[in-house]
């Protein structure tokens, strides 16, 4: 599989663009390995995700309303259809945001990824239908791995994201090591001023004079 290039623009040079583009990867990056091309648009402020399909039409995923900045902070995803010629056709891919029929999957990408998989599979166009099925193909593959993760900010207001333990086959392997990374980041002096997800899925929040962490568990997509 040919991974699809960045956007070609000039945003592409700019910090917050850059900025967006890191903390969406874990979106972009399975759409991109099938040969999807993505895009982060801030069209009026309103930040989506456009994404390129083989027939002509496009997806926007976005979340309640827009894209919040940080990857962190979706609670939902709402992705719709259109056409690039056809400016009356609007299609609803998926809704998991409050109130919508996907409501209970809340953020969770693989589920959101899972359900464009087979949507795009269902599509009459047979170009579709394959990138539908080497997504679902990538899902497979990976439905079972999980990751310790860190997102963090330093005093310079630069972001980072990046796996720092990991792949894991097993979930409480995982919650364990997170326990050991957490260690370290006491024992390094950083302070920790936010927890949640308990035992599942746990979510710690670490600070020290320069810099912010994000530490979680993730289930990890090897593409």
């Amino acid at each position: 599989m040919n991974i699809a290039p960045l956007p070609d623009h000039g945003r592409v040079s700019r910090p917050e663009w850059q900025a967006l583009w890191q903390q969406y990867e874990p979106v972009t990056t399975p759409l991109r390995v099938v040969g999807l091309d993505c895009d982060i648009e801030t069209c009026g402020g309103q930040t989506v995700i456009h994404v390129d399909l083989p027939d002509g039409t496009y997806l926007v995923i976005a979340a309640d309303d827009a894209l919040p900045d940080r990857l962190e902070q979706v609670t939902g995803w709402r992705i719709t259809r259109s056409h690039h010629d056809n400016p009356n056709f609007d299609a609803l891919v998926f809704d998991s945001t409050d109130g919508g029929e996907h409501e209970g999957l809340h953020a969770d990408i693989i589920s959101m990824l899972a359900a464009v998989a087979l949507y795009l599979k269902s599509l009459p166009d047979v170009d579709t239908q394959t990138v539908g099925t080497k997504i679902g193909e990538i899902l497979m593959a990976s439905a079972h791995r999980f990751a310790v993760a860190v997102t963090g900010v330093n005093s310079q207001h630069a972001s980072q994201s990046q796996v720092i333990s990991g792949s894991f086959a097993s979930h409480p392997e995982t919650v364990k090591e997170y326990g050991w990374q957490t260690h370290l980041l006491e024992e390094g002096g950083w302070k920790r001023v936010h927890e949640q997800g308990g035992t599942d899925w746990p979510l710690t929040v670490w600070q020290r004079p320069d810099a912010v962490l994000l530490v979680f568990v993730t289930r990890l997509l090897l593409v």
